[in-house]
């Protein structure tokens, strides 16, 4: 699902001017949302530049969100995701970035189609692109990691993405992981991927993939899957994991999916911590780790929210409630 939004602003990206606008005084949180600072108070104890995308009247932009002075200023050179290492800005997500930052993968004709018969790997530091696989199949990069290039099957309309492959970056043909794994995530050593448990009492319609209410956790070198996180009633996404490799799973009721909305940092089998619950603007999408904690934005809400979790806890750390920013995406960890 991320992988698709950034593909669209990409598409969408326009040339930007350097221009600047200070963001209003944030409000203090409803009691619904719980975190335990003010906006203005926790973003106050930050000192960094936050890498951002967002929408505006005239195309899709992108710069830095600074801390503390919460100023927004466009980078006419902005892309999708901001790598530290090469202080450059990349036409590719998170995920699709090694670690080292050194190299990012897409599949496709074109970065960053996200789909295609074809899987790349380019060199950011001289721009090569170089071909690892070509085949009927379709995949979509998961995740960019040590062991190599994770990828499941391209999904078709409105349905889950189904098994997951580890590619050699170096070339060759994928290696098959699992062909039960939907909506694979990897993290801490392992893949993740939803499940509709039966046992539940009152599920909810669910879609094309039916109710997908529990995440399962696979060992990445034999495929078999234990359960790991279970909410009856209601619908489970995987977001991103924190440093530790713990996953942490937004919550939300079948029939309505944008509130009531839960998030939940999944520490062991069946031990969970809620660190949020409520409606309006919520924690949507994680879009970076890094040495504050890790940064969540709430995509599709107003007003825009900059969230960190740090500490055991999640804080708001800016609201940004400026005319013809709309969507906002975290595009990177913060920059001292």
């Amino acid at each position: 699902m991320r992988a698709f939004v950034a593909a669209v602003l990409l598409g969408l990206l326009t040339g930007c001017g350097s221009v600047a606008s200070h963001l209003p005084a944030t409000p203090s949180p409803t009691p619904s949302q719980s975190p335990t600072t003010s906006p203005s108070l926790a973003g106050q104890a930050l000192n960094c530049r936050l890498p951002v995308i967002w929408g505006g009247k005239d195309g899709f932009k992108g710069g830095f969100l600074t801390f503390p002075d919460q100023v927004l200023t466009v980078d006419p050179t902005a892309s999708l995701f901001y790598d530290r290492a090469f202080a450059k800005w990349l036409p590719a997500a998170r995920a699709q970035v090694s670690p080292d930052g050194r190299r990012y993968a897409y599949a496709g004709e074109k970065s960053p189609s996200y789909a295609g018969g074809k899987l790349h790997v380019v060199d950011v530091a001289t721009g090569v692109d170089t071909i690892v696989y070509s085949g009927s199949t379709t995949y979509s990069v998961v995740d960019f990691a040590a062991a190599g290039i994770y990828v499941t099957s391209a999904p078709a309309q409105d349905s889950a993405t189904h098994g997951l492959w580890l590619q050699d970056p170096s070339g060759g043909q994928p290696k098959l992981i699992s062909s039960e794994i939907l909506d694979p995530a990897v993290g801490g050593g392992a893949a993740w991927g939803l499940h509709f448990n039966a046992a539940d009492p009152s599920p909810g319609p669910g879609g094309v993939e039916g109710p997908l209410n529990e995440v399962l956790r696979f060992d990445l070198r034999t495929g078999a899957s234990t359960p790991w996180f279970y909410r009856p009633g209601a619908r489970v996404w995987i977001l991103g994991f924190d440093a530790a490799g713990h996953p942490f799973v937004r919550v939300y009721a079948e029939a309505n999916v944008t509130e009531p909305v839960e998030l939940w940092l999944v520490q062991a089998q069946s031990q969970a911590i809620q660190l949020f619950g409520g409606g309006g603007s919520t924690p949507a999408q994680l879009g970076a780790v890094d040495s504050h904690g890790v940064w969540f934005d709430s995509f599709r809400a107003s007003p825009n929210t900059v969230w960190l979790y740090a500490g055991g806890s999640l804080q708001k750390v800016a609201t940004i409630d400026v005319v013809d920013v709309i969507d906002v995406f975290v595009a990177g960890g913060c920059i001292p």
